[in-house]
């Protein structure tokens, strides 16, 4: 655990990777944008050079470890691709971005697990739950909305919510300030090392990695106190959790 032995009360979402299922969903989703982009750019043919850079290599399928696509911002992405292309690139890269994102995203959204009946669960159980994501808070909003799970949410945040993003311990802070729990009672549940980063930073009780990213469970097993296949799990790793600290 990452802070003083305390009961986790706060359960802190990452989105991309962790509720929605990174590969299935945003592969589709960074393609269309690096092609819309190059298209604009009146470069058609450098749309795998800017993935590549970002991170991603389409001939081979390959993420880089905690590349700018797989756990970067929106803001970072729009950065690199703005600094490739120089003076042909789109005038406004981040919101031609969002644009895409907000289509192909949010149109091809798998979830990780049955989050209707997961977030009852937790939720009846009494724990506080929020998202905190790198991606853009309105976005966010959206995806909880189609997962069917809003009602249950007391924090939403993205990279673009004043806080910062991860691995800075901002939306951490200010996930403990809105519902009033100390760091230790909270765990951060992620599939990056930026996740844990963040939960390291903000003082939280326990970080918890997920492997329905783009990391293995070596890659991510130095970072987190635990790694389980997927959210669906967790319900079984708080009580245990809980049977420790009783």
């Amino acid at each position: 655990m990452t802070g003083g032995k305390r009961a986790i009360r706060g359960l802190l979402f990452d989105k991309d990777g962790t509720l929605v299922a990174f590969n299935e969903t945003w592969i589709p989703a960074f393609c269309e944008a690096a092609s819309r982009v190059a298209k604009a750019a009146g470069q058609p043919d450098v749309a795998d050079h800017l993935l590549r850079e970002a991170g991603y290599d389409r001939s081979r399928g390959v993420f880089e470890v905690d590349s700018m696509l797989a756990s970067g911002t929106n803001q970072d992405i729009a950065r690199c691709w703005d600094a490739i292309l120089a003076e042909t690139a789109p005038a406004d890269m981040e919101g031609l971005l969002f644009e895409v994102f907000r289509e192909t995203s949010l149109d091809g959204l798998v979830a990780t697990a049955d989050m209707p009946a997961l977030f009852h669960q937790l939720a009846t159980a009494g724990y506080y739950l929020g998202i905190a994501t790198n991606d853009d808070t309105e976005l966010a909003e959206l995806a909880a909305q189609q997962l069917g799970i809003r009602d249950h949410l007391a924090f939403v945040c993205g990279a673009d919510g004043g806080f910062g993003g991860k691995p800075g311990p901002g939306m951490g802070e200010a996930f403990c300030r809105h519902t009033g729990l100390d760091p230790r009672e909270v765990a951060m549940i992620g599939d990056a090392a930026a996740d844990a980063g963040m939960a390291r930073a903000a003082g939280f009780g326990a970080a918890i990695g997920v492997l329905t990213g783009s990391a293995t469970r070596d890659q991510l097993a130095p970072w987190f106190d635990v790694v389980i296949d997927s959210v669906a799990d967790l319900p079984g790793v708080l009580a245990e959790q809980g049977e420790s600290t009783s």
